[in-house]
């Protein structure tokens, strides 16, 4: 597989630079400071920048799409799913006390359903959700034309 045949999409460049930035700034405030609550503060805010943006680094390549499969990756590894397995994709709008938000939708065989939201993805999700909607169809196509197995 090539990587001009996947379609990557993750968490932007910014927001794990963000929180690096953040964790060196507690880090600053750790060295500085006198008391101890100041201390522990700081500290407790190294400790949690720092794993958030370790694992947002790794999620900067949340969702890629192959032609005959896409991976989904999280923090602690990465997981494979065949198109002959998804059901349905879709891009539902909800609303909550006045916000909207969208979201992909992977429908699986298994009862299983993958969401990823706007910010894990770095991009508009109905618009991810129509490129994954032509690479599904595009790999069922191409197992119908092969005929059974």
């Amino acid at each position: 597989m090539t990587a001009t045949q996947a379609q990557v999409w993750g968490v932007r460049a910014l927001v794990p630079t963000v929180a690096g930035l953040l964790a060196v700034a507690f880090a600053v405030w750790l060295l500085v400071a006198d008391a101890p609550e100041d201390r522990l503060v700081a500290g407790a805010g190294v400790c949690v920048s720092a794993i958030a943006a370790g694992v947002l680094v790794t999620m900067r390549q949340r969702l890629m799409a192959y032609p005959d499969r896409f991976v989904v990756r999280g923090p602690v590894g990465a997981r494979q799913v065949t198109w002959d397995r998804v059901i349905a994709i879709s891009s539902p709008t909800r609303r909550r006390r006045g916000l909207a938000s969208t979201s992909v939708e992977i429908d699986l065989d298994d009862d299983g359903l993958i969401v990823f939201g706007k910010t894990e993805l770095g991009a508009d999700p109905s618009e991810v959700a129509a490129a994954l909607r032509t690479r599904w169809r595009a790999a069922v196509d191409r197992s119908r034309s092969a005929g059974p197995a």
